[in-house]
Formats: structure tokens, sequence, C-alpha cells
């Protein structure tokens, strides 16, 4: 290169400044970076506490109970967002609405999940604890997922970050407080955490409080709920078949060994944090493809990008996995095992959030609930095939196999009627 051309990329680069969607991804990925750094905490704090067995106790039952999480939400997050990116003018009635169905199923499913944690666990905590931890991980995890969604619909980078990293900076600073004076008991520890969780949600209620006042002042009508509902079910599909494909085999594990899942878990976690930056940028990503008049330009573009990022991330977990037994005590080992071994996951991932934003930006959500329970039952299947027979590394098959289903799925799906063409696609 010419000294000439050099010291024009230099000034080209000094006057280069980020567009929207990098600013909000830059902002996004700071308070999930800050997020992810109370969650490694946590979890560090947690794992050296409680042990392998005592971790994995409390992931499993935690695995169980956000099963429901998804159901008492009913999609209608993903509904706020992706309305409220096209039409804001029908944001404050959609919240008001989804909050009102939000408060029926929370109920309903809170019961259905302290049922459900009782009945799957090999040797269950008592079952004040076991409540406690259903009602937090249901209701106040469906609502906080409502506000903030609410917060990106509006292009509120900031506010659905803070949002997003408010609540595991609060069960931090309650743990660090517990530590001194708390047994260490699975028990104690759900109780603590279903207590902040709860104050927690119940200090974002202020937002959708004055949404439904600027709702009443408005002529906006509410649509029928079964419509709505109807519109929410193949988000609230997906979202229930992600957590079946990630948390499914925590509970089939512990009947093998509450170590091995608490390993699991672990892995898993150190794969969310790994990825903090994808999660930034597709979370910055997904209103601009659905508001775009060219959302197949926007992903190719932007989604060859994403896959290189995730094929590095998983090259960094690969190499970081030894250093696991080291942080967290020699009960670990097999956590480091587990993360090799899901080194290529983030990618595989990625692919299939970039076929699912596809169909979405054209039209298709329709579809999106035949790959999601695709994709989850083959997760089911799989864990109930291989968990039993090789543990730890069936688990690890087992979520390859049902993001391999989903990504076929989508294939088959996205070629169908070709000749109708989505007036929103190319």
């Amino acid at each position: 290169m010419s000294r000439a051309s050099a010291t024009a990329w230099w000034h080209l680069a000094r006057r280069w400044r980020p567009g929207a969607y990098a600013r909000d991804g830059l902002r996004i990925f700071a308070w999930l970076a800050l997020r992810a750094a109370a969650q490694a905490a946590t979890v560090v704090l947690l794992a050296r506490w409680l042990g392998a067995s005592g971790y994995g106790e409390f992931i499993s039952a935690l695995a169980v109970a956000s099963f429901f999480s998804p159901l008492a939400g009913l999609g209608l997050a993903a509904v706020v967002l992706v309305r409220g990116a096209r039409a804001p003018q029908q944001l404050p009635a959609l919240q008001a609405q989804a909050a009102r169905l939000w408060a029926i199923s929370s109920v309903a499913f809170s019961l259905v999940a302290t049922a459900a944690l009782v009945w799957s666990l090999p040797s269950p905590q008592p079952l004040w604890a076991l409540a406690a931890l259903a009602v937090a991980e249901v209701a106040a995890a469906a609502w906080v997922e409502l506000v903030a969604r609410s917060k990106q619909a509006r292009y509120q980078a900031h506010a659905f970050g803070a949002i997003q990293a408010g609540l595991p900076l609060a069960r931090l600073a309650a743990l660090a407080c517990s530590l001194p004076w708390l047994p260490a008991s699975p028990a104690a520890w759900m109780l603590i955490y279903a207590a902040v969780s709860l104050l927690y949600a119940a200090a974002l209620s202020g937002s959708f409080c004055a949404s439904m006042r600027r709702t009443a002042m408005t002529d906006s009508a509410d649509e029928p709920t079964g419509a709505l509902v109807k519109e929410g079910s193949p988000f609230l599909v997906g979202a229930l078949s992600f957590r079946l494909q990630a948390e499914f085999n925590k509970p089939v594990l512990a009947h093998v060994g509450y170590a091995q899942a608490g390993a699991l878990g672990i892995a898993q976690r150190v794969v969310d944090l790994a990825t903090l930056p994808l999660s930034a940028l597709q979370e910055a990503l997904w209103p601009r493809v659905f508001a775009s008049e060219r959302p197949g330009s926007r992903l190719w573009q932007t989604g060859a990008m994403l896959v290189a990022l995730a094929l590095l991330s998983g090259a960094a977990l690969a190499l970081a996995a030894p250093v696991l037994p080291w942080l967290l005590g020699p009960d670990f080992t097999a956590a480091s095992q587990a993360l090799g071994w899901l080194a290529l996951l983030p990618a595989v991932q990625l692919m299939r959030n970039l076929g699912n934003a596809w169909l979405m930006a054209r039209g298709k959500s329709h579809y999106l609930t035949a790959v999601y329970v695709t994709s989850a039952l083959a997760g089911v299947l799989l864990a109930l095939l291989l968990v039993p027979r090789w543990g730890l590394s069936g688990a690890v098959w087992a979520m390859y196999g049902s993001e391999v289903a989903a990504l076929v799925i989508q294939m088959i799906l996205s070629k169908r009627n070709p000749e109708k063409k989505d007036e929103r696609s190319e």
C-alpha cells in the first residue's frame, strides 16, 4: 500500500462515525456485559458455595420452572416488539392488553410449575422453596421480558439493556449480602432468589401503569384477545422450544447425577457469556429487519459478519475450557469437557435465529410454529434417548440435534409457495 493510500485510509477511519445500528448494538452490549459480569460472579459464588451437587440441584429446579415462563408471557412480548417497531402508535394499547393477559396466565402457570417441580426432580427441595422459585421464574421473568421488549420496540437501547442487566445485578447483591449468614442450602438460595426477582418486577410496574393511563385517554381499541393470543402463539412456542432445547436435559441429567446437571449448567452459562457481542448485535438488528423494506439484504449483509463472530467465539470457548476447574474447583472438571463440546453451538444457534428472522420479515411467522415444535420435539426425544446412556455428552449432542432439526425445517418451509412473494420480501 502506498503512503498516499495509507494516509487516505487513516483520514477515512478518523472521520468514521457509527451508524444507528452500531450505536444501539454498542449500548446493548455494554449493558449485557454488565449483566454478564453479574451472572458470572453469581455462578462462581454459587458453585463454590453449594458445590457441584448443590449447584446442580438449584439449576435443575430452575430449569423445570423456566419451562413455564414463556407460557405466562403467551408470546406477547415478541408481538409488542414486532408491532411496536412497525407501528409505534399501537404500542401503548398493546402494552396494556398484554399486561392484563400476563396477570391471568402467570397465576395459573405458577401453580402448574410448582407441581411439575415436585413431580419431576429425583429429590426435590421443600415445597415452600419450590413454590417461591416457581412464582419468581414464571411470573417475574415473563413480566421483566414484557417491559424490556416494549422499550426495545421504541429503539430505547439504554432502557432495554438496563432492564435486562438490573435483575442479575440485584440477585448478585442479594447473594453477596446473604453469604455470611445464609446456610449452604439450595432451598435457602431459592427463597432469596425469588424475593429479589419479585421485588425487581414490582419496581418495573411504573412504566406500564403510565402506558395504561395514556391508552385510556386515547381512542385506541383493544384487539380481540383471541386474535392477539393467536398472533403470539408462534413466539410462545418458540420460547418454549428454546427452553426445552436448553433446559430439558438438566432434569433428565439430574436423575443420572446432580453434579452432571451442574456441570452442564456451568458450561452453558460460559457459552452465554462468551456470545454477548452476538446477543447485543442481534437484539439491535431485529427491530431494523422487521421495519426494513428490504429485510433480505439486511439479513445477508449483517448475518455474514455475525456468523464469523460466532465462529471466533467458539474458538475462544475451546481455548478457555481448561480454566473452569481451576476457577470453580476440581468438582467441575466435567464442565470443562462440556464447554469444549459446545464450542460450535453459538454459530449453529445464530444460523437458526437468522432463519427465524427471515421467515418473520417475509410475513411467514405462522411457519415458526412448525420450526419450534420440530426442534423442541427433537431436543426432548434425543435427551430421553441419549442422556440416560451417555450422560453429559448425550445432553450436549441432544442440543446440537435440536438445532440441526430447526435448520432443516426452516429450509423446507422457506421454499414453500415461491410464487407468492410477501410484499415486504425482496
